[in-house]
């Protein structure tokens, strides 16, 4: 199952979580566009924690997972902290790598739709927020994103084809 590629417009989004975690990054902006990292308090987002995912974006847009939550980790069979975007497999249409870059350039959230394959016959999807910081008040050069999972991972709907 393939989507298209993100987009700044939320409609694609029917998760609770992704607008709850939007509300508070646009608290975090005061009159900034994006805002700082430093600004971010994981503490006031606890519950939303598990579905985060924090990433750097270096200045050749090389991507590296700084944080990933532990039910990304579950739904995802690996905890990818560390790992830079381009060492993992599932960016081969580079969708995700054209995300984080549209992302640092205009500074404005992207939303999108994901769908992987998983054991017998069965697959994945969430819906996903990425949404810029800056460490230095310039540069996007972080972002915190959420995937919410749509499907529990003992209820995910046969694939098709």
């Amino acid at each position: 199952m393939t989507f298209p590629d993100f987009t700044t417009s939320p409609d694609v989004i029917t998760s609770t979580r992704i607008p709850r975690l939007v509300a508070y990054w646009r608290s975090c902006c005061g009159d900034r566009q994006v805002p700082l990292r430093a600004d971010v308090d994981p503490g006031a987002i606890r519950d939303l924690l598990p579905n985060i995912v924090l990433t750097e974006i270096d200045e050749n847009f090389r991507v590296r997972y700084r944080l990933v939550g532990t039910r990304v980790v579950e739904f995802n069979k690996l905890d990818f902290t560390g790992a830079y975007l381009d060492e993992m497999r599932w960016d081969v249409t580079e969708r995700y790598s054209r995300a984080y870059r549209r992302v640092s350039e205009t500074g404005l959230p992207h939303y999108g739709l994901d769908s992987w394959p998983l054991a017998r016959s069965l697959y994945g999807r969430s819906e996903i927020a990425m949404l810029p910081m800056t460490t230095d008040g310039t540069r996007v050069d972080r972002c915190l994103s959420l995937e919410d999972f749509l499907f529990s991972s003992h209820d995910l709907p046969m694939r098709q084809g």
